[in-house]
């Protein structure tokens, strides 16, 4: 039953819960907008009027990376606070996937954030003016938007009221004030010189806790505190200890030694040791290059030269001018150099942000211009978003991001033409026209100036739409309308292309019309019923009506707002079939396949599902559940998804074929030729293949609208400007070898006889060289089975088992080789490999530390924790194997530095010349080299001057 909070709010559905309260989405019902709502059963003490006054000023904060308030309301001992919905990814999940940010990437989010602060914090609010603070910064509690930019939510409006009993903490992320520490009297561990360089200190003092007896309430540089915290979150991946004593200084790996200082300033105990305002930290993060000391160690070097340089040419006497020329060239090197590494500093945030939001060109574009600017800190950094938007180790057939689409207000409809070359982009009043491979606009076209207003492609280069001016046809070739007709919102083309219906809003009829001239060829008399206009269709089109021709364009399917559905045969009009007079029923979906009529009808407590043949006038299935049937039809077939999942069902003998199945319901989904798209319930989008196989899941943040068509797919959000085109990737090209791809395996590696070797804990595969299969076996005792280690050079296949046994079998034939008994191994040891230069220690259940083979000194901690398998070195690179919990294998390829150049999705081996052997668990292997910075470069010119098909 809907639940209707302050007469207002529609309860969508819940987004979270915590100390704070409960995270609602809802539907503002009168301006039809989804907001965010926000319980907190915490008494407020305010007084009504005071309430009311500070409400309205609350509701005038306006901040591009804030989040409109629309109202803040009591309602029995709950409180309400109504915000805009943010549509994006809260960081806190966006750690969980990526593990940490870049430091160009979180300098940015870092100074949108202290934008929001300073404007929140600053005493310009209300009557007499105030400043507020939000009390809960963490990366929870910043949403990624789709453009890349960060906004902060979930401010604490209780507590800009004054409020005390509504204080919380989020551990690690609180400052010492949040816990009533007082640390007055402590003394920094950084200190800011005369020239504003905050440096640390060199000595170390020993530090007490402080007295706790009385309750300090936080500030401003509570807020502070907590934004060092989260930055220090988002770079090394980590969650700040509690205590604020105990957090761990950032290495040199996570951050650059300016930064750390930076966060460690914002993050002393001691409130009046910490910047004092978020102005104040954001004018270190906007001058890093000026700050930064490499920088300063340069120009005091520059400078001593040139007075040098200077002393000397006065000396000499008539050389002077000459010497001075020199300094101010040199002095003009010195900026140049600073805005250069500031230039490329920006464009690698700008290269990441584009690749997030599916921005192909704009990734490439922006990390190829960092990638060539070749400045050592930062090269590293754009060689891996280069890599990662060029795609170049991503082997696996699939959908792959390919570009975003841009558009002037937030969109309503969205269609992808069957050749999936076009799409068709439906603002209010407006739909434009896209090509989805050079992102070309090619048409804008004026829509009746309502939400209910449809597109319909017929083929690639004609649309029907629902124009200002009635129904039309327009040819994207010649660039003109074909034909115009009468007024109208809905539009529904048989699947023969020959007939198209046009219905306007909730008037009582429709009209069919000859799809190629224009012609009116039939119209429909609804009686005394109508489709649901919405009673605002501005904003929102429900879709939870059918409008539908059969194939031929003989029978017309619709459904009423008083539950009634009718098959009008438009051929015969004595011949209309009555499936419901009028029902219960407020939601429905489905279509025709060929004559068949499949369709769902649901209401709060019941759904059914049938097919009718419309032809015979007969129902050939109907069954019922408590949730909602999700029917589309299309030239395969009929298409039902219930729960998490998804089958295809022949419409006379009701037998089931699995097309899709998920782990979390299914919302939507669209199916093209052999792949099926699937919306999940988490928001995941996900790619099946006609074997019901999960090829890929991605992430495309708040997805409303998939389609699907040809070697295409598009996803975008109701609420976004955005539209992410994706498109297939074959890679056959780079094909190795081929196994059975039913086969369940955890490894795939080559032997030095050019077998293949398919091995998991229970058995394993070997296959020739021409792709028969060799060997299949069995291990005894699989489940007690230690470790396996494959090892080319000996032509073994190393068995270890818990008991110490140790069983070998060899890699040419699959024969077992001999079987001894050594110590049982050590579970609790830490994994150590050796390459020629570094030593990697892989603790259990932590990240790895690199030290150098002859110093000891430790090089770099690595991000991840997932657990290392293997370790090459292949020329100057050195390759680190990852296996997840979850089973999926990855490799991270290093430079001379260990800094990560690129991810290597789904690499299952290395080969002795250095070629890289992926797996993409599908009977596949394909092989790829090494690519070299220029390599990038070139691949990356070429793609950008369309190239790339």
């Amino acid at each position: 039953m809907t639940r209707i909070i302050g007469s207002t709010y529609e309860i969508v559905e819940q987004l979270g819960a915590g100390g704070g309260g409960i995270v609602y989405l809802a539907n503002h019902i009168r301006l039809n907008k989804q907001v965010v709502l926000k319980a907190d059963r915490r008494k407020i003490t305010t007084p009504p009027a005071l309430l009311r006054r500070e409400v309205d000023v609350l509701k005038d904060l306006k901040h591009p990376y804030i989040p409109q308030v629309y109202d803040f309301f009591s309602e029995g001992e709950t409180v309400y606070t109504a915000m805009d919905y943010i549509d994006g990814t809260s960081l806190d999940k966006a750690l969980k996937e990526y593990g940490r940010f870049s430091q160009p990437q979180v300098i940015s989010w870092a100074r949108q954030l202290l934008q929001a602060l300073d404007y929140l914090h600053s005493p310009t609010h209300g009557s007499p003016p105030r400043g507020y603070v939000h009390s809960d910064i963490k990366p929870a509690n910043l949403m990624l938007r789709p453009n890349g930019d960060i906004c902060l939510i979930d401010f604490n409006i209780s507590l800009a009221l004054g409020e005390e009993s509504v204080i919380g903490a989020s551990a690690g992320y609180a400052s010492p004030e949040h816990y009533g520490l007082d640390f007055s009297l402590y003394s920094s561990l950084t200190e800011t010189q005369a020239d504003g360089t905050v440096v640390m200190r060199d000595e170390t003092e020993t530090l007490t806790m402080p007295q706790t007896n009385r309750r300090i309430r936080p500030d401003i540089r509570s807020d502070i505190y907590s934004t060092g915290a989260t930055l220090y979150h988002l770079l090394s991946g980590r969650k700040p200890a509690k205590s604020a004593l105990e957090v761990t200084p950032l290495t040199e790996r996570e951050a650059s030694p300016q930064i750390a200082r930076i966060i460690a300033k914002a993050m002393e105990p001691n409130a009046a040791l910490r910047y004092q305002t978020a102005a104040e930290m954001l004018w270190d993060l906007e001058h890093l290059h000026v700050n930064d000391l490499r920088m300063k160690r340069y120009r005091r070097m520059v400078k001593a030269t040139a007075v040098g340089l200077l002393a000397a040419f006065i000396l000499g006497g008539a050389m002077t001018f000459t010497g001075l020329r020199q300094m101010e060239q040199i002095q003009a090197r010195e900026r140049a150099a600073a805005e250069l590494a500031e230039r490329t500093l920006t464009l690698i945030t700008e290269s990441e942000s584009a690749y997030r939001r599916g921005d192909i060109p704009a990734a490439i574009s922006a990390s190829t211009e960092a990638l060539q600017a070749d400045i050592g800190p930062y090269t590293a950094s754009a060689q891996l978003v280069l890599t990662e938007a060029l795609g170049v180790y991503q082997l696996s057939d699939g959908f792959r991001s390919s570009r975003t689409l841009q558009l002037p207000g937030t969109l309503i409809k969205a269609a992808l033409s069957p050749g999936g070359t076009r799409a068709a982009l439906v603002t209010l009043g407006q739909v434009r026209i896209f090509d989805t491979q050079s992102g070309a606009e090619l048409a804008v076209l004026h829509l009746e100036r309502s939400a209910l207003a449809d597109v319909v492609f017929s083929g690639e280069d004609v649309l029907f739409y629902a124009g200002e001016g009635g129904a039309g046809a327009y040819d994207l070739v010649a660039g003109c309308t074909l034909w115009s007709g009468t007024h109208a919102t809905g539009l529904a083309l048989s699947k023969d292309g020959g007939t198209l219906a046009a219905v306007y809003k909730d008037e009582a009829g429709a009209v069919l019309y000859n799809a190629a001239s224009g012609e009116i060829v039939h119209s429909v008399s609804f009686g005394t019923q109508h489709q649901d206009g919405t009673t605002n269709d501005i904003y929102a089109d429900t879709e939870s009506e059918i409008f539908s021709l059969s194939c031929s364009g003989r029978f017309l399917a619709v459904s009423f707002s008083d539950g009634g559905l009718t098959i009008f045969d438009t051929q015969d009009d004595n011949n209309n079939l009555t499936v419901f007079e009028t029902s219960e029923y407020t939601h429905f979906e489905g279509g025709f396949y060929g004559d068949y009529l499949a369709f769902s009808a649901s209401n709060a407590t019941e759904s059914v599902f049938a097919v009718v043949d419309a032809e015979r006038q007969t129902q050939t299935i109907g069954f019922s559940a408590p949730d909602v049937f999700h029917v589309r039809t299309d030239e395969a077939g009929i298409c039902l998804a219930l729960g998490n999942t998804l089958v295809q069902i022949d419409p006379e003998s009701g037998e089931q074929t699995e097309a899709a199945y998920t782990s979390d319901n299914i919302t939507a989904y669209r199916r093209d030729g052999e792949y099926t798209a699937v919306l999940r319930e988490s928001g995941a989008l996900s790619f099946f293949d006609s074997g019901a196989r999960e090829i890929e899941t991605l992430d495309v943040g708040c997805c409303d609208f998939i389609c699907l068509g040809g070697r295409y797919a598009l996803a975008a959000g109701r609420d976004s400007s955005l539209a992410q085109v994706l498109r297939l990737e074959n890679h056959s090209d780079a094909q190795l070898r081929n196994y059975d791809g039913a086969y369940p395996h955890s490894e795939a590696r080559i032997g030095k006889e050019g077998t293949l070797m398919l091995f998991s804990y229970e058995s394993f595969q070997l296959y020739a060289l021409n792709g028969s299969l060799l060997a299949e076996e069995k291990f005894p005792d699989a489940g007690q089975i230690y470790d396996q280690q494959f090892l080319r050079e000996e032509g073994v296949l190393e068995v270890t088992y818990y008991d110490g046994t140790v069983r070998r079998y060899a890699t040419s034939n699959g024969a077992p080789l001999s079987e001894r008994q050594t110590v049982p191994p050590d579970k609790s040891l830490d994994e150590e490999f050796q390459t020629s230069r570094l030593r990697i220690v892989a603790p259990l259940h932590d990240s790895a530390t690199i030290y150098a083979q002859e110093s000891g000194k430790v090089i770099r901690r690595m991000e991840t924790e997932d657990s290392v398998t293997y370790v090459t070195e292949t020329g100057d690179y050195v390759i680190v194997e990852y296996i997840t919990s979850q089973g999926e294998r990855y490799g991270l390829l290093l430079n001379e530095a260990c800094e990560t150049l690129a991810r290597l999705p789904g690499l299952c081996d290395i080969l002795p010349d250095g070629t890289l052997v992926f797996d993409d668990m599908r009977g596949n292997l394909r092989q790829s080299r090494i690519y070299s910075k220029q390599d990038l470069i070139d691949l990356a010119k070429n793609y950008l001057g369309g190239n790339k098909a």
